[in-house]
C-alpha cells in the first residue's frame, strides 16, 4: 500500500530532475532503525545525473512534496533515503485488517485476465516423488495468490498418455506378470512394473521389440492393448490425485496427450509450420530425415552440436516438444479448435475436475487464455524456448511474450537419506540425483506416511498428525527460491520446530485459543480511535508495524511467482507474535482495559493475516495443536 505511494511519487521526482525512467527499489531495510521504507533512488541516478548520491538524495527530498501518511525521512551514507511512517497509519492499517477480515490485500478485477496455469504433470506410470511435489507446491500455492490478486486462473495437469513411459509400465504388467499387491497404491505398482520392466529390457532383445509395438499402439492410438492401457493410465492419474489431495491441490482440467493427437491439433500446427522458413526437413547431418526448428542452441548439447531442435523424427513420430506446441496454440485459442470434455469421476477434490475425452461433449470453457504460465522443472527450459520461439515465427509475438516458463531447481538427496535409499555414497559427495528409472526415489505418499508415524511417537496424542505432515513437507518445498536446488534430507523434513509449516499452524492455534478464551470471558478483539494514546512497547509496536507488509508481500508473490516470498513474512509475522504473546499478557495489563482491547485486536489481525497467508499456501490452518 504504502510502498506502491512512495513509489508512485518517486517516479514524478525523476521527471522533475531531468533524467529518464530508471529502475529501482522501494523496500523494507534490513533494520528498523532504517525506516519502514527505504530507496536507493538516488544511487541509481548518479550516473545519469553524474552527482554524488548524497547530493541527489537531497535534490529528491528538495522536490518531494509532504505525503500525510510519513512521519519523517533520513538520509543515510552513501544515499539511501529512508522513510518512517506514522503511528496513525499502523493504527488505521489494524483497523482495516478487522473490518475486512479474509478479503484483506485481495483485489477484484472488471475484466479477470484468464491465465492458464500449467503444473505437475507426472507421466502417468508411476506415484509423484518430492520433485514432483514441489512442482504441484508453487503451482498451486501461485493458483491461489494469482486468484487472490484478481486473476482468472484455470489449473491444467498435462497427462502425457502417449510416452515410452507408458509403454514400459504397460510392458511389466503384460508381459511380466506383475501385479498390484494387497492395499497397493495403483501408482506405486505401476512404478514397480516400470522399474522391474527396465531391468529386464538391459538384456532382452524380445522384450524391446514389445515395447516398440506397444509404443506404436501409443502413437496410433489404436490396437488390441489400446482399452488395457487406457484403464491403466486413469488408475493411476486417480492414484496421483489422491496424492495431490492429501496436500490440498487441486485441478481445473487434464489435458490428455492422446487428445492432442487424435483431435489432429498436431497435424494442424504441423501445416502451419511448414509454411514457416524456421522450420524445415532436414536434408543431410545427424539430423537427416527430421523436421526441425533452427536458431536456437541448446546449452544442454556439447559446444559445436548445432542449434537444431527435433520436432518430427525420421520415421514420421511427433517429439514431445511438437505436441507442446500444438497444445500451446490451443492454450491461447489460436487453432481454432477445442477438445471434447468429460467430467472426471474422482472423489479426490473439492471442486470439479474434467479432462478431455474423445467421448466427452463440446464446452468453451477452457484455454483461450489471456496469458500463460507453466512450472517445470529447469531442465526443460530448453524446450520451453522452442515453443516460445515457435509461437514467435508463426507470427504469435504477443502471445510468445505472454508465455512465461516458471523453472524451479531439482530435489535431490542428502548423503543420509541416499544411504537409506540403498544408494552406494562418494566420499565429498553432498547430493545425490534421484532415479526412477532405478527406482530410488522418496515418495509423497511414503513420506508423508513416515512423517505422521515420527508425529505420534514424539508427541502421543497429537490432533490431526496428517495436516501437520503435510505441511511440514509443503513448507519445506515452498520456503525456496524457486530456481535453488533443494537437497532432500529426512531429518529436515521431520524438523517441525522453527522455521517451519507445523511452527505457523501452531501459532495460528495459539492465536485463536486467547481469542476464544476472551470471547468466554466477553472481552472484545474492536478496534478503537483511541488506541492513539497508547503508549505501545516494543512487541506491539513491532508486530503492529509488520502487519502492514501483508498486502505488498503477495502482491510480489504472485508478480515474481515466488511464494517462498509469503513464507519468509509469515515467518516473520509467527515470531513477533509469539516474542509479543510471551512478554506481554493479552488478556490482562497494568496500563488498563483500553491497554488488553488493543492486545486483544492486535491478536485478532495477526491472526487473520496468517490465517490468510495459510490459504494461499494451501497449508491448513487448525484451531487446537
Amino acid at each position: 500500500m504504502y510502498k506502491n505511494l512512495l513509489k508512485a511519487e518517486l517516479e514524478k521526482i525523476i521527471e522533475k530532475l531531468g533524467a529518464e525512467k530508471v529502475r529501482f527499489n522501494v523496500e523494507k531495510p534490513a533494520e528498523e532503525k532504517y525506516g519502514d521504507y527505504a530507496t536507493n533512488l538516488a544511487m541509481v541516478l548518479t550516473k545519469t545525473l553524474k552527482k554524488p548520491p548524497l547530493e541527489i538524495a537531497k535534490d529528491v527530498l528538495g522536490k518531494l512534496k509532504s505525503l500525510d501518511f510519513i512521519e519523517r525521512i533520513e538520509l543515510e551514507p552513501p544515499g539511501f533515503i529512508n522513510f518512517y511512517l506514522k503511528k496513525d497509519n499502523f493504527l488505521a492499517n489494524l483497523g482495516k485488517i478487522l473490518a475486512e477480515g479474509e478479503k484483506y490485500g485481495s483485489k477484484t478485477a472488471d475484466r479477470k485476465t484468464k491465465i492458464v496455469l500449467e503444473h505437475t504433470a507426472v507421466n502417468p506410470n508411476k506415484a509423484l516423488h518430492v520433485g514432483h511435489l514441489r512442482s504441484a507446491c508453487l503451482g498451486s500455492a501461485c493458483e491461489k495468490i494469482l486468484e487472490f490478486l484478481g486473476s482468472d486462473v484455470e489449473v491444467e495437469y498435462y497427462v502425457d498418455d502417449t510416452g515410452v513411459q507408458v509403454a514400459v509400465s504397460v510392458l511389466g504388467a503384460l508381459e511380466l506378470d506383475i501385479e498390484p499387491s494387497p492395499r497397493e497404491k495403483f501408482d506405486h505398482f505401476a512404478g514397480r512394473a516400470y522399474v522391474e520392466a527396465m531391468s529386464h529390457l538391459e538384456k532382452n532383445k524380445k522384450l524391446e521389440k514389445r515395447r516398440d509395438q506397444l509404443i506404436g499402439v501409443l502413437d496410433r492410438q489404436e490396437g488390441p492393448e489400446l482399452k488395457f492401457i487406457r484403464e491403466f493410465v486413469e488408475n493411476v492419474i486417480e492414484a496421483n490425485l489422491a496424492t495431490t489431495q492429501k496436500f490440498n491441490i487441486d485441478y481445473d482440467v487434464l489435458i490428455c496427450e492422446s487428445d492432442i493427437l487424435l483431435n489432429h491439433f498436431w497435424t494442424q500446427a504441423f501445416e502451419i509450420l511448414k509454411q514457416n522458413p524456421n522450420f524445415y526437413l532436414a536434408e543431410k547431418g545427424k539430423n537427416k530425415g527430421c523436421w526441425v526448428m533452427k536458431g536456437l542452441a541448446d546449452p544442454a548439447t556439447e559446444a559445436g552440436a548445432g542449434n537444431e531442435k527435433v520436432i518430427v523424427k525420421s520415421n514420421g513420430v511427433v517429439t514431445y516438444t511438437g505436441k507442446d506446441i500444438a497444445y500451446h496454440l490451443w492454450k491461447f485459442n489460436l487453432l481454432g479448435a477445442d477438445f471434447k470434455y468429460k467430467k472426471w469421476p474422482t472423489k479426490t477434490q473439492s471442486k470439479p475436475l474434467y479432462s478431455t475425452s474423445q467421448q466427452g461433449k463440446k464446452s468453451g470453457q477452457f484455454g483461450r487464455a489471456d496469458s500463460v504460465v507453466n512450472f517445470i522443472d529447469l531442465r526443460q527450459a530448453f524446450p520451453q524456448q522452442i515453443v516460445k520461439k515457435s509461437l514467435e515465427a508463426l507470427g504469435y509475438a504477443k502471445e510468445a511474450g505472454r508465455l512465461k516458463h516458471v523453472g524451479y531447481g531439482v530435489v535431490s538427496l542428502a548423503p543420509k537419506t541416499a544411504r537409506e535409499l540403498g544408494m552406494e555414497l562418494k566420499e565429498g559427495k553432498q547430493q545425490y540425483a534421484m532415479s526412477g528409472r532405478s527406482g530410488l526415489v522418496v515418495l509423497a505418499d511414503d513420506l508423508l506416511d513416515l512423517i505422521v508415524t515420527k508425529l505420534k511417537q514424539k508427541h502421543r496424542g497429537v490432533p490431526q498428525p496428517e495436516k501437520i505432515a503435510a505441511a511440514a513437507i509443503k513448507y519445506l518445498l515452498l520456503s525456496h527460491n524457486p530456481l535453488s536446488d533443494i537437497v532432500f534430507s529426512y531429518d529436515r523434513a521431520l524438523d517441525i520446530y522453527g522455521n517451519s509449516g507445523p511452527y505457523l499452524q501452531y501459532t495460528y492455534a495459539r492465536g485463536r485459543s486467547v481469542l476464544r478464551k476472551a470471547a468466554t470471558l466477553k472481552k472484545k478483539a474492536e478496534f478503537s480511535k483511541d488506541f492513539t494514546e497508547l503508549n505501545l512497547s516494543t512487541e506491539e509496536s513491532g508486530l503492529l508495524q509488520w502487519l502492514v507488509y501483508f498486502s505488498e508481500t503477495v502482491q510480489e508473490a504472485g508478480k515474481q511467482l515466488a511464494p517462498n516470498l509469503l513464507c519468509n513474512y509469515l515467518y516473520e509475522l509467527s515470531s513477533r507474535f509469539n516474542t509479543f504473546y510471551n512478554k506481554r499478557p493479552i488478556l490482562k495489563s497494568k496500563k488498563g482495559p483500553q491497554s488488553v482491547q488493543f492486545r486483544l485486536a492486535l491478536t485478532a489481525a495477526a491472526i487473520q493475516l496468517l490465517g490468510n497467508g495459510l490459504d494461499l499456501l494451501g497449508i491448513e490452518k487448525l484451531e487446537k495443536m
